[in-house]
């Protein structure tokens, strides 16, 4: 399961890491997720998109690929560290027009607190 797609995906994440956010999205943009066997890569690999947005400041554009990244594997999101820290900071943070969605999305991930 390590092919080109693999490899891309993990070019994407250590540019999120490396906090390369134009880097990041720069080469999401070039991968097609429909390729990817796994469904836990093509949901981590919106994942990876989110953080870049977010990095950037784009708190819209980060919920609405999280809300994909749920789609295609919501397990994935509740159970990766960096998804369920983009979901918090959504929470926290949306726009507001947007905090009814956040908050949909952090209750699903598991990350509202009291």
């Amino acid at each position: 399961m390590f092919g080109r797609a693999n490899v891309d995906f993990h070019g994407v994440s250590v540019a999120t890491d490396l906090r390369k956010s134009g880097q990041a999205l720069s080469r999401a943009d070039n991968i097609d997720p429909d390729v990817m066997p796994s469904v836990e890569r093509r949901s981590r690999l919106w994942v990876e998109v989110a953080r870049g947005h977010l990095q950037r400041g784009d708190r819209t554009a980060a919920l609405h690929v999280m809300g994909v990244a749920c789609k295609i594997s919501h397990e994935t999101v509740a159970y990766t560290p960096s998804a369920r820290e983009v979901a918090a900071d959504l929470w926290r943070k949306a726009p507001r027009a947007f905090r009814d969605e956040a908050a949909r999305l952090a209750e699903k991930v598991g990350v509202t607190g009291p």
